[in-house]
């Protein structure tokens, strides 16, 4: 969820174009997130402020921030209820912010496929929050990355295919190199980038 290894990085492991890595590298710190572009406004703004694209200091602070909002959340899904109108609940975000959620996580990493109307919809969720600031990248970081998370968890469950629901994330090797890091065994990652949001997986998609 809403760090660095479970966020929506599915990759066709048919077209995988890059190393593969077993999860103890996710322990080295060596290894270190992909950065991404900084912005404004978009897609561009909400990476250049969560955890999820950057290490060291910086990260931390980050990670407490969103740390610090599971945390404070008391998330209470119906019976069969979608996890995401859940999710935006318990944050005090109208379900009707669940299609924009769904289009900024489609779009999240910087590999995958842009859109104008990925930053359109990033827009409408800062506006929703009602501030351009840390806090609000924090609540959207939780929203799109668990987002991506529990739907590629419940698609799994659906289909009975084994392994994690997201069987891959991404590391810079100390070459330069980018690799992609196998999770089977480490569903929800492990060293610094672990996910945080553990803990709400088991309310939100028990």
């Amino acid at each position: 969820m809403p760090d660095g290894s479970v966020p929506a990085e599915r990759f066709p492991r048919q077209a995988r174009r890059v190393e593969l890595l077993g999860p103890d590298v996710l322990d080295d710190p060596r290894y270190l997130v992909p950065a991404a572009p900084s912005g404004e406004t978009g897609l561009a703004w909400l990476r250049a402020r969560v955890p999820r694209f950057c290490d060291g200091a910086q990260h931390r602070r980050r990670r407490a921030a969103v740390d610090t909002l599971v945390a404070g959340l008391s998330v209470a899904p119906a019976p069969g209820e979608d996890p995401t109108p859940a999710l935006l609940r318990a944050l005090d975000l109208p379900a009707a912010c669940a299609p924009d959620v769904a289009v900024v996580a489609a779009a999240y990493q910087p590999h995958t496929r842009q859109s104008g109307g990925a930053d359109a919809a990033l827009e409408r969720l800062v506006e929703a929050c009602g501030a351009r600031d840390d806090t609000t990248a924090a609540r959207i970081c939780l929203l799109v990355q668990a987002h991506g998370a529990l739907q590629a968890l419940l698609e799994q469950r659906r289909s009975g295919l084994p392994g994690p629901p997201v069987p891959t994330t991404r590391r810079v090797a100390p070459d330069g190199r980018t690799v992609e890091v196998d999770l089977t065994g480490a569903p929800f990652g492990r060293g610094p980038h672990a996910c945080p949001g553990r803990a709400l997986t088991a309310v939100l998609v028990p």
